[in-house]
């Protein structure tokens, strides 16, 4: 058994005894208890309503706290620190769950004992709890305050890179010379483009726009024809066929038949396409959720944001010894200067080229009339990776609060968005998509549904389908 006097000689430099005599502290140690615990044991969980002190004598207490449903460390208490300041509130509970790291040997004092210390001894190691309290509070804002000046810092030097390279692009022999030898888009699609900046345009309209191009006209046939729609009769009148689909898919149809025939027909191109369609679905949903103005607008980003991508490959293909160098150029850059060139519309161009602001950077560093379409064209990206299965650790998700603030959403965090409203809306939709994307959606079904026995991401989302 060890003796009070070795008990004392372990507590006596513990911060919470600060400015308590000899006398006290034995008083103090005579109503402890002394316990050891192993790694792993907890002490109390969040939202517990005990009150228990602890004072460590040796080892090592984590204490972590719920934020955004997952706990997080907060800090590491380790010999001559404390727990337990909410014994000494009235009714209050936990806020905090502490767990123990490493072999620990602790003195408990339990509410009886507690009460029966004097109340000079009590308000002494409440001043010292609170005296505690703002010294682990003052570190982390002295932290935060730092960090906050490394990441503007830092900020700033990649907007600097990226602008003072994208001006480059531009008078980069190589790169003129890809994006010259590049075909530009069939007429109807430059048509097509204005169309979309009206708030006039309508099915007639594209009919129009799409008789100019036999093969266009054969795609938008084969399309409504396709056992997949399972029509008793065919449909041989293009106009009878753009009625039935409805505007926003023919649309669709016409800018990706567009893209398509500027591009080369591989594997990777196709895998590139796939992808585009799949955002561009997103998009549309995105921005009718919001109730932002022309969701085609949104869907059309979402068809042309990765060109720069395919430009990349055409690159490399041509020369395949530059293939690392190439590797490292702004696709979005890239992307941006080819639509430039086929003179779709700014909004368009100049949100593609801004793509990839929302890893780095808040709303506020992208130019005010892009900032709601450069936010959709990001948020369809993430869509697509939940839809995927993969889990917040690994997307670029440090500023997704900002950007779901931005556009006003039904949900203000963007997982609710995710399960409550944009899968559900697809999948209703998904019969009226093209086949790789039906594939897409298909396939992501069996992905999330693994994921929620391993994460909260895609938790809910499986009964949709």
């Amino acid at each position: 058994m060890i003796s009070n006097n070795d008990e004392k000689s372990d507590i006596s430099h513990n911060k919470l005894l600060k400015g308590l005599n000899d006398n006290e502290i034995f008083e103090l140690c005579a109503l402890g208890k002394y316990k050891y615990y192993n790694p792993g044991d907890t002490l109390f969980e969040e939202g517990d309503s005990d009150q228990t002190v602890y004072f460590i004598l040796q080892g090592e207490i984590k204490l972590l706290q719920t934020l955004h449903e997952k706990k997080k460390d907060i800090a590491v208490l380790q010999k001559n620190d404390g727990i337990g300041d909410s014994a000494f509130v009235k009714d209050s509970k936990r806020i905090v769950t502490a767990l123990v790291l490493t072999s620990s040997h602790v003195m408990v004092i339990d509410k009886i004992g507690k009460d029966m210390l004097p109340p000079k001894i009590q308000l002494r190691i409440y001043n010292n709890f609170n005296q505690m309290a703002s010294e682990r509070i003052g570190g982390p804002i002295h932290r935060d305050t730092k960090l906050v000046d490394q990441i503007q810092y830092i900020g700033s030097r990649i907007k600097k890179f990226i602008h003072t390279n994208s001006e480059g692009y531009k008078k980069t022999e190589l790169i003129r010379n890809i994006l010259e030898n590049i075909d530009s888009l069939p007429v109807y699609s430059s048509n097509l483009f204005l169309l979309l900046q009206s708030d006039n345009a309508s099915a007639s309209e594209v009919v129009e726009q799409a008789k100019l191009d036999p093969s266009l006209v054969g795609v938008i046939l084969k399309t409504i024809n396709s056992a997949y729609y399972g029509l008793r009769c065919k449909i041989s009148d293009v106009q009878h066929a753009i009625t039935y689909l409805g505007f926003n898919q023919v649309y669709q149809l016409v800018v990706d038949h567009g893209v398509k025939s500027t591009m080369p027909d591989t594997p990777e191109f196709q895998e590139l396409q796939c992808h585009s369609n799949v955002i561009s679905l997103f998009s549309f949903e995105l921005a009718k959720l919001c109730n932002r103005n022309k969701p085609l607008m949104h869907s059309t980003i979402g068809l042309l944001h990765d060109i720069g991508k395919s430009v990349t490959l055409l690159m490399k293909k041509q020369h395949q010894k530059l293939g690392m160098l190439i590797d490292l150029l702004d696709h979005a850059r890239i992307g941006s200067l080819l639509l430039e060139k086929w003179n779709v519309p700014d909004i368009v161009y100049k949100s593609v080229e801004y793509q990839c602001f929302p890893e780095f950077f808040p709303p506020s560093e992208i130019p005010e009339e892009l900032k709601e379409y450069v936010a959709v064209l990001y948020l369809s990206h993430i869509c697509y990776e939940y839809a995927k299965g993969n889990e917040n650790e690994e997307l670029p998700v440090a500023f997704i609060d900002e950007y779901v603030e931005l556009l006003n959403f039904p949900e203000k965090s963007f997982m609710p968005l995710f399960k409550n409203h944009i899968m559900p809306s697809i999948y209703k939709k998904m019969n009226a998509c093209p086949e790789n994307v039906r594939k897409f959606l298909t396939e992501s079904k069996g992905k999330i549904t693994e994921a929620e026995s391993t994460s909260d991401i895609g938790a809910g989302i499986g009964n949709i389908f």
